[in-house]
């Protein structure tokens, strides 16, 4: 029996997938953080410092941007 292969875009060799791979293993962690207009957001940040997401609504309190990080979190 025949495995199908799949077709990737461009040409990459195994240590650049390697090394790709491991910007998603590293550890994540939620952060909250004030806007300059004194509302708050939270950013899901890998320990490499790269932003991963960030909350499109702000928020009144830390409370509340830090209670919905959590949400995300699941």
């Amino acid at each position: 029996m025949a495995t199908a292969r799949r077709k990737t875009a461009g040409t990459r060799n195994g240590a650049a997938a390697e090394d790709e791979s491991r910007h998603w293993t590293s550890a994540l962690r939620f952060d909250v953080y004030e806007e300059n207009s004194g509302r708050h957001r939270w950013r899901l940040t890998t320990s490499d410092g790269r932003d991963l997401a960030t909350s499109c609504e702000s928020y009144a309190t830390r409370d509340e941007a830090q209670r919905a990080a959590g949400e995300n979190r699941h």
